[in-house]
């Protein structure tokens, strides 16, 4: 079930202590958040559910709860792997382009995806929280913080973890030059670094050179950003935490 997907070998279950602590930490966050709304809305959407791992945490919460991504192979290991959680659906990210779904859904949770997003694929995946989620609704939005004195600290955990063999961080390592490192350490919205593209079917970027202020200032054109909170540390302002949570509605 749970103890059975990929990301949740790699991060909550993760052998690195530290980092099974902030991505626990990142799902309590984001459990509790949603249990504060689950009182008044009966549905739920994960966009960008990855394995399972958060819906089937939440799932009796509501009388619906729907994932979704754009990986067919991760669609249909949840649809197998969690197939007795009759509350759980599972689709991929195309089947919801169905008029059906408009203004469907009173809470949408899209954790770990934007930094991701080359320019015009974050564009598709707000306009479509925007059409997704009811007037009332609730988004919230998830994603790393790779900038300031977390942009040190991360990088070393990682390689760590990687040079000890706990999950694939080894793979993942992105080098930065000095003027690269200084500038996102010091990092405002509007400081920017090139970006590389990884994958062929689905291209992606890698957490180098994403700016969470940048992404809350592209998101308060588009929606009323109600919250922004930190993780795990979230008293400091984000200040050595590893991820920001941005609590929007639409406008």
């Amino acid at each position: 079930m749970v103890l059975e997907g990929h990301y949740a070998k790699k991060q909550i279950f993760s052998q690195n202590q530290i980092i099974a602590w902030s991505h626990s930490s990142r799902f309590k966050t984001t459990i509790s958040l949603v249990e504060k709304y689950a009182k008044n809305y009966s549905n739920l959407l994960d966009y960008g559910c990855g394995d399972g791992t958060f819906l089937t945490m939440v799932s009796n919460l509501f009388s619906e709860a729907l994932g979704t991504d754009v990986s067919q192979e991760q669609i249909y290991d949840c649809q197998q792997r969690l197939f007795g959680e009759t509350k759980l659906k599972f689709c991929l990210k195309t089947e919801l382009d169905s008029q059906e779904y408009n203004s469907y859904f009173d809470i949408a949770v899209c954790m770990e995806v934007l930094e991701h997003c080359p320019p015009e694929q974050a564009e598709i995946v707000i306009n479509n929280l925007k059409r997704l989620v009811k007037e009332d609704g609730v988004i919230i939005i998830s994603v790393p913080i790779e900038i300031g004195l977390s942009l040190l600290i991360k990088p070393i955990t990682r390689a760590i973890a990687g040079w000890l063999q706990q999950g694939d961080y080894d793979k993942s390592i992105e080098c930065y030059s000095i003027s690269e490192l200084l500038q996102m350490i010091f990092a405002t919205k509007s400081s920017s670094i090139p970006r590389l593209i990884y994958g062929d079917d689905f291209p992606y970027h890698g957490h180098k050179g994403f700016n969470w202020r940048a992404l809350r200032h592209e998101l308060s054109k588009e929606f009323e950003i109600e919250h922004t909170l930190f993780s795990p540390v979230g008293w400091l302002g984000g200040f050595i935490s590893s991820q920001t949570f941005l609590i929007c509605r639409n406008r």
